[in-house]
């Protein structure tokens, strides 16, 4: 498959593509990562890999995972101030792409404080309420992004992903014998994945 960045995009654009690729990596391969480092064991959530033995390893991949999203964030905060400064370049993208970019401030910069949150604040200790309200904002606010902020053409995909994601896990925490919790939120960071796939595919890739 032959892709090339699209020239009449700006080089911020560019940056933009490289950030959200590896957000499409980390999320997509976090699941797999832990069971590898916890000796090929599925735990009952991915939280519970705070416990493994190499538990340096869980918060390294959120920790990551956090700052990249927060990163993206950042770059959504610097263009809208090139925009003040420069308001002709708001011609180079459509309006869609640009309310994607003024939406864009707020949600990774929550998500991935969430991110954070999940890591400091384990499931199993003192403050545990605080882990999985972060654990909802981050999933539950992603399926939110996913199925209100999207390009036009991916409206009902990115609206029947956004409601798998969350029939995935509403049914996992009402009975865990029908889907365990690691594979609902593994559904979900996948899912996560696609979205940032189709941002890629949408805005800044010929394919």
């Amino acid at each position: 498959m032959h892709f090339k960045i699209q020239e009449h995009y700006t080089h911020d654009d560019r940056i933009f593509l490289v950030i959200e690729i590896v957000i499409t990596f980390i999320c997509m391969f976090i699941p797999l990562i832990l069971y590898l480092a916890n000796g090929h064991i599925v735990e009952s959530s991915i939280s519970a890999y705070v416990d493994m033995q190499d538990s340096f390893v869980f918060g390294l991949l959120f920790g990551i995972a956090g700052m990249v999203f927060i990163l993206n964030g950042a770059l959504y905060f610097r263009v809208e101030q090139e925009e003040l400064r420069n308001p002709n370049q708001k011609l180079v993208l459509s309006n869609n792409n640009y309310d994607k970019k003024r939406a864009g401030k707020w949600y990774n910069v929550i998500l991935g404080l969430a991110l954070i949150g999940i890591a400091i604040f384990p499931y199993n200790r003192n403050l545990c309420v605080l882990h999985f309200i972060f654990a909802v904002i981050f999933f539950f606010g992603s399926a939110v992004v996913i199925f209100f902020i999207h390009d036009p053409e991916d409206k009902w995909k990115s609206r029947f992903f956004a409601v798998i994601s969350v029939v995935c896990l509403f049914v996992s925490v009402i009975d865990d014998t029908i889907l365990s919790l690691f594979w609902a939120e593994t559904i979900a960071l996948i899912i996560i994945s696609i979205h940032y796939i189709l941002v890629s595919y949408r805005i800044y890739l010929q394919f």
